[in-house]
């Protein structure tokens, strides 16, 4: 009975590093301001309730919290040229 009380404590918790990973692997530096707006999305997510889908919908809604830094792709070194080996 016990295990039905921590549900939405231990989901909270997995939301939560699921969105600080996240953010860390993109690039974010996770900083005290960066935390509290973590905290903001997690709370938002719970409003619409703790279901087992809680982590998924709360790294859903990253971009409306978060602005991700831009990708750079380096351009393809040597340049990519289209060639034939002999097949017919």
């Amino acid at each position: 009975m016990t295990s039905a009380l921590n549900m939405p404590e231990i989901l909270c918790q997995q939301a939560l590093e699921r969105v600080l990973a996240y953010l860390g692997d993109d690039g974010v530096v996770l900083t005290a301001d960066t935390c509290r707006k973590a905290l903001r999305l997690v709370e938002s997510a719970l409003t619409e309730g703790a279901g087992p889908d809680l982590p998924a919908r709360c790294i859903a809604s990253i971009p409306d919290y978060f602005e991700r830094p831009s990708e750079s792709i380096p351009e393809a070194n040597p340049p990519l040229k289209r060639g034939c080996i002999g097949y017919d």
